[in-house]
């Protein structure tokens, strides 16, 4: 299994609870649908860092599954209606050594 984390940061400081919401709305509802068709696909997460970046963690099988998440990722960004407040992403990627998920139902 392979992981990448890209992480983005917005130019001119924080955003605005608004815009935040709208980002997470469109990412479910839009980009994420996109992830799950891709083979291998494995999970994704979004995550808020203070209101003034975002971290995303993609999860797929093979490195395949990275690089086309990178390619729709840069895509779904630049369609963003805040994309010219989006930096280039820092983006981290490689072999997942050790993964552990809590069973289902568990606590």
């Amino acid at each position: 299994m392979y992981a990448i984390i890209r992480r983005y940061t917005f130019k001119g400081g924080t955003v605005d609870r608004k815009t935040m919401d709208d980002l997470k709305r469109r990412t479910e509802a839009e980009f994420a649908p996109q992830l799950q068709d891709i083979p291998g696909f494995h999970g994704y997460h979004l995550v808020n860092v203070n209101d003034s970046e975002l971290v995303t963690l993609g999860l797929f099988e093979d490195r395949a599954g990275l690089g086309e998440s990178t390619r729709r990722a840069a895509e779904f960004v630049k369609k963003l209606p805040i994309s010219d407040r989006i930096g280039t992403p820092e983006v981290m990627e490689g072999e997942v050594l050790v993964s552990r998920e809590a069973p289902v139902g568990a606590r």
